[in-house]
């Protein structure tokens, strides 16, 4: 019968002394794949495959951290009866992580994608449309209380038509498929931002289009006419509206469809809460 680890008594390398006098600012694991139950603040959970990046600052007279029992924290969200990943999951599993490793400081980025229905404009055909995500967390242990900074993330597809091009030509104009990508600190959900992305462009990209929808998706992204500039600057006024909306980054692309170029911007700015800061 094969010995178990638990009846014999294994030497934790990790934990000998080391002399070197050099602390590790972070140390820990990246790219690993788990699936979980996803809040987006829609009203419903979702089942995604979520990459997490973990670390924690290793203190100077420490050879190594335990890399395993990070994997053993971050598969609590993937057993049955796990609790979804959301803002508040996180916040309560950056203490965890501290304990479990008995670290002063710590990192946490969860990435991945989640779906949100959209209708078609005319024929109201229901299908999911595919976003990206990404929380980053960061940790410290001050005076025996935990002090934690997140981010929000997510990534947007949406159509920004040229207000130039429309204004100088005798008939039509231009368009872009524009990406979106907008960081927050604050109390905010991804569908939010989501909603907020695809409020401020010329019009929202669908997974299908019919004839009739073609039609209204074309006047619509005409009659919402979108620099890259007025892009960024409509996002960051419909950020400033969000209750509790901390430090932003906004950063938009506009893949030119008329050059061989790609035309982008970038907009860091607060809320109500400018005391929170992006992490």
């Amino acid at each position: 019968m094969a010995t178990t680890t638990t009846e014999i008594n294994l030497p934790d390398i990790q934990a000998t002394p080391d002399q070197r006098a050099t602390a590790i600012a972070a140390v820990g694991i990246r790219g690993l794949e788990l699936p979980l139950q996803l809040d987006a603040g829609d009203g419903r959970l979702q089942t995604t495959l979520g990459t997490w990046d973990l670390a924690v600052g290793l203190a100077q007279g420490v050879r190594g951290t335990h890399m395993s029992r990070f994997v053993e924290l971050a598969s609590r969200f993937s057993a049955d009866d796990a609790l979804p990943v959301s803002r508040e999951t996180l916040e309560d599993f950056s203490a965890d992580l501290l304990d479990r490793l008995e670290a002063e400081d710590g990192r946490v980025r969860i990435k991945g994608r989640f779906l949100l229905r959209r209708s078609s404009p005319v024929t109201e055909i229901d299908l999911p449309v595919p976003f990206d995500f990404a929380w980053k967390l960061r940790a410290r242990r001050v005076e025996r209380k935990i002090q934690t900074k997140l981010v929000t993330e997510v990534g947007v597809l949406a159509t920004s038509l040229c207000p130039c091009s429309r204004e100088i030509s005798t008939y039509g104009a231009h368009n872009q498929r524009a990406r979106v990508r907008i960081g927050v600190t604050g109390p905010v959900s991804l569908s939010e931002l989501v909603e907020v992305a695809e409020s401020s462009a010329s019009c929202t990209v669908f997974p299908l289009l019919k004839r009739p929808d073609e039609k209204a998706f074309t006047e619509t992204a005409y009659e919402r006419p979108r620099f890259v500039e007025d892009l960024v600057r409509e996002v960051a006024t419909g950020l400033r509206a969000i209750p509790g909306v901390g430090r932003f980054k906004i950063k938009a692309v506009n893949e030119e469809s008329i050059h061989a170029h790609d035309a982008w911007a970038i907009v860091k700015g607060c809320g109500d809460d400018p005391t929170s800061q992006l992490a």
